[in-house]
């Protein structure tokens, strides 16, 4: 379509949403609808006659280079997204359909703004992201709960079992917490649990995991534990870390599971330890106690 046709129908096309570019083949814009300015804030004349790289967005010139290339060579018309500068500086998403006029020697393009689009679907996706964490993570402590605790299990279990491994379990019991929150309020207690965790998880690897099961409750998921030795240095771990509190020194009775039974359920594996746990509780305390994974 020659210069003429398009100003013949310009006072049509200023109706169009969408932006007619038209590019010659150094990429040079001789022609670009009304629409311009709506979507890049120039107008026309201020876009005509430069080259369209100008405009384009830095971290987008190679692929759309690329793909200027391969509009050129003519075929089948060409769908692609990239990124604009807008006139006051913000990013302009772009939806071009794009194709070749052998007649005239142009890149033909129309380009749809999509940028409310890709920041909804942004912003869902965030949101889902958001939804997905809260659904997984005790909303206190911001730890693991005990959905994500029983999904990391089931991976540790398969992962150990196939590799003829064992894993290890801890389940910790703060001790006398419940007279600590009576006597200063839930408000306090909150603000103390928030700080055991981050003690617990500082006091193990990256590859562990803290989790929280609800009150003072934890347990600690650790792979690649081979031996009761290995359970009985983390838990001291753990205990010096709580000991060491700033807010309040902390103990907590410990028990302590090493699974290389990988018949074991996880309900079966987290009711051994707390039977342990228990067991060091009824000692005064401060205490770890080793059960058996073949107790059920």
């Amino acid at each position: 379509m020659n210069q003429v046709a398009f100003e013949y129908l310009g006072e049509y096309l200023d109706l169009l949403l969408d932006v007619i570019c038209v590019v010659d083949p150094a990429h040079k814009i001789t022609y670009i609808s009304p629409g311009a300015e709506r979507v890049f804030g120039y107008t026309p004349a201020e876009m005509i006659g430069h080259n369209m790289f100008e405009f384009v967005h830095p971290d987008d010139r190679e692929n759309t280079q690329q793909t200027a290339a391969i509009v050129n060579a003519g075929g089948d018309i060409i769908e692609f997204e990239n990124r604009y500068r807008h006139k006051d500086g913000h990013t302009v998403n772009l939806h071009w359909s794009a194709r070749w006029s052998e007649r005239d020697q142009m890149r033909i393009g129309v380009a749809r703004d999509i940028t409310l689009q890709k920041r909804y679907f942004a912003e869902r996706e965030e949101l889902i992201a958001k939804l997905e964490n809260m659904a997984l993570h005790d909303p206190l402590t911001r730890l693991p709960n005990r959905a994500l605790l029983y999904d990391r299990i089931a991976t540790t279990q398969a992962r150990v079992s196939r590799d003829g491994n064992s894993m290890g379990v801890l389940y910790l019991d703060l001790d006398n917490f419940k007279i600590i929150n009576d006597e200063r309020g839930h408000a306090q207690g909150d603000l103390l649990l928030q700080a055991v965790a981050k003690a617990m998880e500082q006091a193990v690897r990256a590859t562990d995991t803290v989790a929280r099961l609800g009150g003072d409750e934890f347990v600690v998921l650790l792979d690649g534990i081979t031996a009761i030795e290995q359970l009985e240095e983390v838990a001291k771990k753990l205990q010096n870390a709580l000991n060491a509190m700033a807010m309040e020194p902390m103990a907590a009775s410990i028990g302590g599971l090493l699974i290389s039974d990988h018949q074991l359920t996880i309900d079966q594996m987290l009711h051994l330890a707390d039977q342990a746990m228990y067991q060091a509780k009824r000692k005064g305390g401060g205490q770890l106690v080793i059960g058996s994974a073949t107790q059920c």
